[in-house]
This record gives structure tokens, C-alpha cells and sequence, in this order.
């Protein structure tokens, strides 16, 4: 059996067509939300939860896993970390579906920034709001050094995500609660409703739709803050 670690985007593709290729397939993502935009276009067994080491080698032993493909998005490294010790361990084949990155030329109105850490330190010069495009998960890293009355956050519509925000500070007229990938008259619109004066976006690719927050942005003179996909 081949085990896929799916995000959203990549892992039901590669599902889909191994399916199709008449293989045996399981798929695990990490939230309940995934595994229901997954169950929308993949007909097919999958889990979802935070996998551990120890959690990933049990399935690898039950499952009878011989192969796992990981299709996580480019951000999350823990997992791949996680997946690759286990792969190891169990001496089973371990293959990663790395996203096409966009094509983007670093202008005067994109300023790189190697992580959440920097992009942070980066933003904290700037004055007026800062409109986090990047989701809940490294929030606490902003709010260092940003004060939380200033963060406009934009999130997956999920309780867990909206209670995060609640209990860091973030107000609840800052907090945008929506499924992305957002178009480009999306993004101008909301960076201009909430008057942002940079926006900090990680580098997603096409499919995460960062080509739509650059020119949103570029369009209202807009600083963005790119940071970096992890090696």
C-alpha cells in the first residue's frame, strides 16, 4: 500500500491518478477540514490528524506501507522531517511532490524574508496595519514584536484557527475567516478595506495564489514581505 501525506492540492491529484493506475492508496492529512475538501474529489480511504514518528512507523507497520509519496504543502516542514525519519527507519521508499514555485522577480516592492522570524522583525518597521496572508500558525512570532491590534490575520474558516487568534489578542474585527486561493480583486479589496500598509505573504506558488497578492498589492503601492519556502 502506498501512503500519501496530503495537503489540499497536490496530494489529491497524485491520488487520483494512482487510484486510476489501479494501486493501493491510503491518504492522510492533517486536518478534519482537509480530509473534506479531499473527500470532495478523491473516492478513497483517508485519515486525518497530526501524525508523530510514532503515530507515522504504527501506520507504516498496520497498514503494510511500502511507499510513501509526501505531498505536504511547501511550508510544512514538520511533517516532512517526521515522514523522512520514518521512511528511514522502516526502510521503506520515501518520495516528496515538491510545488512549482511562482516566477517572481524580487522588485522594489517585494522585500525577501527567510522566515515568519524575519518577516516579522521586518513588518514591525512599518507603521499602520500589517495584513497577514500566511495563516494562524506562526502567529506568535508577529506578535513578538507587533503589537496584536495591528495584525489584520487572514485564516481558514476553522474554530481552531478562530480560537488561536482570540486567545493571542487578535481582534475580531481583524480576523478574516475564508478559503483561499483568493483572485486579485479579492486581495486589492480587502487590502484596501483594512487600509494595509504591508502585507506578508509566503511564496505558495500559483497554487496558493501569490501572484494575485503581488500585484493586489503592487496596484496600491502596498509593500509585500515574501518569505521564503524552507529548503
Amino acid at each position: 500500500m502506498i501512503l500519501i501525506l496530503a495537503g489540499t492540492t497536490e496530494g489529491r491529484v497524485v491520488a487520483q491518478e494512482l487510484q486510476r493506475q489501479g494501486l493501493e492508496v491510503l491518504v492522510a492529512t492533517a486536518t478534519a477540514y482537509g480530509c473534506e475538501l479531499l473527500s470532495k474529489a478523491y473516492q478513497g480511504p483517508i485519515i486525518a490528524g497530526q501524525l508523530t514518528l510514532k503515530d507515522l512507523l504504527n501506520l507504516i507497520r498496520e497498514k503494510k506501507i511500502n511507499r510513501v509519496i509526501d505531498a505536504t504543502h511547501p511550508y510544512a516542514t514538520q511533517i516532512t522531517c517526521t515522514a523522512q525519519e520514518a521512511c528511514r527507519i522502516a526502510n521503506i521508499a520515501y518520495e516528496r511532490v515538491e510545488r512549482k514555485a511562482s516566477s517572481i522577480e524580487v522588485t522594489g516592492g517585494i522585500i525577501p524574508a527567510a522566515d515568519a522570524a524575519e518577516a516579522a522583525l521586518i513588518a514591525a518597521k512599518f507603521l499602520g496595519p500589517m495584513f497577514l496572508t500566511t495563516g494562524s500558525s506562526k502567529l506568535e512570532e508577529y506578535l513578538k514584536v507587533i503589537a496584536a491590534d495591528r495584525l489584520i490575520v487572514r485564516i481558514l474558516p476553522l474554530r481552531e484557527s478562530l480560537e488561536k487568534c482570540l486567545q493571542l489578542g487578535i481582534l475580531p474585527a481583524n480576523i478574516i475567516a475564508m478559503q483561499g486561493p483568493f483572485d486579485y480583486d479579492t486581495n486589492r479589496a480587502l487590502f484596501k478595506r483594512y487600509q494595509a500598509a504591508v502585507v506578508i505573504s509566503k511564496e505558495s506558488g500559483p497554487q496558493g495564489g501569490v501572484r494575485e497578492k503581488i500585484d493586489a498589492a503592487a496596484s496600491l503601492q502596498i509593500p509585500l514581505i515574501l518569505i521564503s519556502r524552507p529548503q
